[in-house]
């Protein structure tokens, strides 16, 4: 008898004593890690465990980031791994308690802090010149671009060292984090909640470009960028990107650097924005009118550089943008627009005034060389138009904090104690790292964030056999494709993975 459209098969539940699971595809994204050349350098991060009875702090760190990859919301979701075969088979023993790595955390001392701080740096670099590599060539990353911002965490709980409230009045612990423009992350600083932006940038710079050039090689080869918002335009973090000889854009803070004053008191020239013929077009199809904006430019001279050796002087780089609005309510006050849009800068007029600091050569649009002692080497010369575009790009960093929060869900944090979380968030960070290289090298065109990554990847439904001293780790066929497609792309070897319907 054919069954009615409007109902559905009834289906028995019956148990097994198979071995499940459901992340076969967490094996290859373990893989990839172990089988690195980070792995040494990420064991020397980690506090000993020299207990007889543990399993060891690499096998410890590994479960806490599976746990990031695979999504789970806290600490206590990892007792759901002692259920799982997968990483038991993977391991060779079984998962230890939540318990007992939430112990592991509570081990790490400031020294383990810092050098897994570091270790995120070299993780990034790692990643990064395999892509410069491997990737075609529109997709390769040619140039080193790290943005710095920070981010509440809100919590709940009264007891956890840290919580304070911040100027949202939001009860809360603090990160500082950088990531590049492909969104591997750098550096990361778990701080107490009232901790202001900015604090402790220099120390977060200088590892995040930590990798033995010189500032004279930077300086003549325009391959690092640095981008950040109005908090960090203060004297210890322009001084260490001076030392650096980092190329930065920063948003201008006119407590700092006064520019509105300046702006007001300095006869400068406006220019109009050139917009692009695909901008053009595109406005045009949609019947929409593109904002009138000029751009001009000044200098700056920090105070606190007047009192030392070298004087040093900024290009600040000024964008306004017509508002019709406030055009509308000036007529409406008996206001003429003329007196407002002239040359200059005043406190009520119908545009909005953006700045940004930079050290960015301009005015040039052409290439010319520049003569050194050792070397000859292009200098780019940047339009003000061209600087403002690169410096509207930092706005994607908060694409990847938000990734952070939501994707590994570091909004909350499992401990007590600040330096436990602190790890804690230093082992999300390595995950989002593993995660984040497989999607540029999987889809550089386009890479997936976290959600869409575990549904394709990791989600796979599997069965455990063991036959013939081996272990295989059995998953349909189509998963099975998909899983060696990753392989490939990611340069792991075959010799693990058997001819039969294996990821790991």
């Amino acid at each position: 008898m054919a069954m009615r459209r409007d109902e559905l098969k009834t289906l028995k539940l019956s148990k097994t004593k198979d071995k499940l699971t459901m992340a076969a595809g967490l094996g290859t994204l373990i893989e990839l890690f172990d089988s690195s050349p980070l792995k040494e350098k990420f064991m020397a991060c980690l506090p000993e465990r020299t207990s007889h009875r543990s399993v060891g702090s690499y096998q410890m760190a590994l479960t806490i980031m599976a746990s990031f990859l695979y999504g789970y919301d806290c600490l206590e979701d990892l007792d759901h791994f002692r259920n799982d075969p997968k990483l038991g088979e993977l391991f060779g023993s079984k998962t230890a308690a939540a318990r007992t790595h939430g112990d592991f955390l509570r081990d790490f001392e400031p020294e383990h802090l810092e050098k897994l701080n570091q270790f995120l740096n070299l993780m990034s670099r790692h990643i990064f010149k395999q892509m410069q590599d491997q990737l075609p060539e529109k997709f390769k990353p040619k140039k080193l671009i790290i943005d710095v911002d920070s981010t509440s965490h809100e919590q709940h709980g009264e007891k956890m060292e840290g919580l304070a409230f911040n100027y949202k009045n939001e009860w809360c612990l603090d990160s500082q984090v950088s990531f590049n423009q492909i969104g591997l992350c750098h550096g990361f600083q778990l701080r107490p909640g009232n901790t202001k932006s900015g604090v402790d940038a220099d120390s977060l710079i200088r590892q995040s470009f930590t990798d033995g050039k010189t500032q004279v090689e930077r300086k003549f080869k325009f391959n690092d960028f640095f981008r950040a918002d109005s908090a960090y335009c203060k004297q210890d973090v322009i001084k260490i990107l001076v030392e650096l000889g980092v190329l930065f854009t920063i948003t201008a803070h006119d407590g700092t650097t006064n520019w509105k004053e300046v702006l007001e008191t300095t006869g400068v020239s406006w220019s109009e924005w050139v917009y692009s013929k695909e901008e053009l077009e595109k406005a045009a199809a949609k019947n929409v009118e593109l904002p009138k904006i000029e751009i001009t430019r000044m200098h700056w001279t920090p105070k606190w550089s007047e009192k030392e050796e070298s004087k040093l002087v900024f290009p600040i780089l000024v964008k306004r943008t017509w508002n019709k609005d406030r055009e509308i309510e000036l007529e409406k006050k008996g206001r003429q627009s003329s007196l407002f849009h002239d040359e200059g800068f005043k406190h009520e007029d119908p545009w909005d005034y953006y700045a940004i600091v930079t050290n960015f050569p301009l005015d040039l649009s052409t290439e010319k060389l520049v003569e050194n002692s050792n070397t000859s080497e292009k200098l780019k010369r940047y339009s003000i138009q061209e600087v403002y575009l690169h410096h509207q790009k930092r706005g994607n960093s908060e694409n990847f904090i938000k990734e952070e929060k939501y994707g590994y869900d570091l909004k909350h944090f499992p401990c007590l104690k600040l330096n436990a979380n602190y790890a804690y968030g230093l082992l999300a960070m390595v995950a989002h790292n593993i995660l984040r290289w497989v999607a540029i090298m999987t889809k550089p065109e386009k890479p997936h964030f976290s959600k869409k990554l575990r549904k394709h990847f990791i989600f796979i439904p599997g069965k455990t056999i063991h036959h013939a001293r081996q272990t295989f780790l059995k998953i349909m066929e189509f998963h099975y494709k998909g899983v060696q497609n990753l392989r490939e792309r990611l340069g792991l070897n075959s010799r693990i993975s058997s001819q039969q319907f294996s990821s790991a």
